[in-house]
């Protein structure tokens, strides 16, 4: 039998780099190696003790756990987004105008579904979050990608307005965002509102590590003006502020067409969410656990010890992050040279040799848009940072 032919469409996508490198350090560890795995996004905190309890005590009841839900959610977590979004962003969206998803990445996939069409263009920020760009191409749309290495990893309206054309369909805004940390301001957004109103053009704002700023505050694009209410779909979650990664809970709110063309979309996808993790994620939404600051001011110390350290690395170069729990150093200055022989000839070669050497694993920035740079995340434990730390600057003094 010949080999079975995939549909076209999957020539437009790669498998996400983040996921193939954690399962690489997984594996190396599972041979015996002392690997510290900075790849994934991952909080190393456990799910809040009230918010656990919320599950089991659901699950011990039974009845509405045990079955299936409306697609889009049941209607008292549609409600509680909704509330959340009041009380916490301003927003004002009715029921209908949100749904759950199965994580907020799920939500950012049938939002792109749903707006775009064969040849539209979407302006994507660089660096950016890996996913975004394969998502685009998937249904056919064009990445435009716009690089904000010089500006702070801050979109420009400048950079935005020149980026304009008559395919526009979409622009992607991401603060705090995921590779860089970057918190984006007020100013900085109203900016980008400013060039876009009076345009059809809609906005994806991706708000996950909404409750993970350090720096600023952290600014809702849909609460500029109502101009910019009425084109924004926000995207948010439980995972990453209430260590509830493997929980699959997203959210997202917009105009009430697009929720509902979203939700048709996931009536014939994945159904509804996990009906015990809605349930779980009532908790979450209703009020921030009394863990949150506590796991705040840990990122943050974590965070000025990789970002020391990182800068104490001759030819490396890291910018201090505003929010999220990831570093986006500069390694170009270490780019040319050799460990035990072996060339670093680009930020792939880079972490390979760093995994292969110090047992360290990191996303190379050419995932994200940015040659050269290599995403850590610092979501792991303080010892473990520390040993990272050591271990890459005693890699860093054996190049040659």
């Amino acid at each position: 039998m010949s080999e079975l032919r995939l549909a076209q469409r999957m020539g437009r996508i790669q498998p996400s780099a983040t996921l193939a490198l954690t399962a690489r350090a997984k594996a190396l560890r599972a041979e015996g190696n002392d690997v510290i795995a900075l790849t994934a996004g991952e909080p190393d905190f456990s799910t809040p003790d009230a918010i656990r309890a919320s599950a089991v005590a659901a699950l011990q009841a039974g009845g509405v756990v045990d079955r299936y839900t409306p697609a889009s959610g049941l209607p008292e977590v549609r409600k509680a987004v909704a509330d959340k979004f009041q009380r916490d962003n301003g927003l004002n969206y009715a029921p209908d105008q949100v749904m759950v998803n199965c994580g907020a990445k799920h939500s950012c996939f049938n939002l792109i579904a749903a707006l775009v069409d064969e040849g539209d263009e979407v302006i994507i920020p660089a660096p950016y979050w890996v996913s975004y760009p394969e998502m685009v191409s998937f249904f056919g749309g064009r990445p435009v990608i716009i690089d904000t290495s010089s500006t702070g990893f801050v979109l420009t309206p400048e950079a935005l307005k020149a980026a304009l054309t008559p395919k526009t369909r979409l622009v992607l805004v991401n603060s705090p965002g995921n590779p860089t940390g970057a918190v984006w301001s007020r100013e900085a957004q109203q900016g980008l509102a400013d060039v876009l109103k009076g345009t059809d053009i809609a906005v994806l704002s991706d708000e996950i590590y909404e409750k993970l700023v350090y720096d600023g505050k952290h600014v809702s694009f849909a609460s500029l003006s109502s101009d910019a209410f009425e084109r924004t779909i926000t995207v948010n979650g439980v995972a990453k502020a209430y260590a509830m990664t493997g929980w699959r809970i997203g959210y997202a709110g917009g105009p009430k067409h697009v929720i509902a063309a979203m939700g048709a979309l996931q009536s014939h996808s994945t159904s509804n969410p996990a009906t015990v993790s809605q349930l779980a994620s009532l908790k979450a939404l209703a009020e921030d656990p009394v863990e949150l600051p506590g796991w705040k001011a840990k990122f943050v110390a974590r965070r000025d010890v990789i970002v020391a350290g990182l800068n104490d690395v001759a030819g490396v170069s890291c910018t201090c992050p505003g929010g999220a729990f990831y570093v986006f150093p500069d390694f170009r200055g270490l780019l040319g040279k050799s460990h035990n022989g072996r060339v670093l000839t680009d930020d792939h070669a880079l972490c390979d040799a760093l995994l292969s050497a110090a047992h360290v694993a990191g996303v190379p920035g050419s995932e994200f848009g940015a040659p050269g740079f290599i995403r850590f995340s610092y979501a792991e434990s303080d010892e473990n940072i520390r040993k990272a730390v050591e271990r890459i600057q005693k890699f860093a003094s054996e190049l040659t």
